[in-house]
């Protein structure tokens, strides 16, 4: 789902044109809270009941922990300026002059120019590629086309009686709106990339930053289930 959020990646206030286009999924979203939630049922049934199970009660905090790094958090934030990309454990910062092409293929990836001599890619956690919903867009996509031609038709049929009082009027139809999410990211970044107007040389360089606060808690997490698991508990 694509949203306009008010506020910037950071949760601090940004000035009307700084608000970003947020990037994230539906099935991410629930996937994570799922996960959450049983991660919560395992951390209770086996730490908190009469007898204690140590790998069950971390492998649920394990669970919580991947809900929320890797399902709930992971987001894609399209500025004027830049595009940040919020994975798992890293925090990316591309200016959109730096951005040499956004794609969807098998997954969402965005490649900068050269810095430092060579290019680089980056995967957007938050935006995923499905075929399926890629056939299903393409299928409305062509029942819109076979819609209009047929209006179009029955219009040049009937041209004197169309344009009085009930006559059919034709509707604009966005083609973006019949396009799956991630061809639409695509598109939506591709026009905020046309629409910078700052030079390379004046653009920032790429920022990546790992985020240890989503990085400490997972590797915490699975060293706890592996000691479980060995019997140090």
């Amino acid at each position: 789902m694509r949203l306009k959020s008010p506020t910037s990646a950071d949760g601090a206030s940004a000035a009307p044109a700084e608000k970003p286009t947020s990037y994230r999924t539906v099935g991410s979203l629930a996937t994570g809270g799922l996960l959450v939630v049983f991660g919560v049922i395992f951390l209770f049934a086996f730490g908190l009941g009469s007898e204690n199970h140590p790998v069950g009660t971390f492998v649920g905090l394990l669970m919580i922990v991947a809900g929320v790094v890797g399902g709930i958090y992971p987001a894609a934030f399209s500025y004027s300026e830049q595009l940040v990309i919020r994975n798992p454990f890293r925090r990316i910062e591309i200016a959109w002059p730096r951005v040499d092409a956004v794609a969807a293929r098998l997954s969402m990836v965005v490649e900068t120019v050269p810095e430092e001599g060579r290019a680089r890619k980056y995967t957007i956690w938050a935006i995923p590629v499905s075929m399926h919903e890629r056939r299903k867009s393409d299928r409305a996509a062509a029942k819109q086309i076979r819609q209009l031609k047929a209006e179009a038709a029955r219009q040049s049929a009937g041209a004197g009686d169309t344009g009085g009082y009930g006559g059919q009027r034709s509707r604009h139809h966005d083609p973006i709106e019949t396009m799956a999410f991630a061809d639409q990211a695509v598109a939506e970044m591709r026009d905020r990339q046309r629409a910078c107007s700052t030079s390379v040389e004046a653009a920032p360089a790429t920022k990546v930053t790992w985020t240890w606060f989503t990085v400490g808690p997972f590797a915490v997490a699975v060293a706890l289930v592996v000691a479980a698991a060995a019997g140090a508990f």
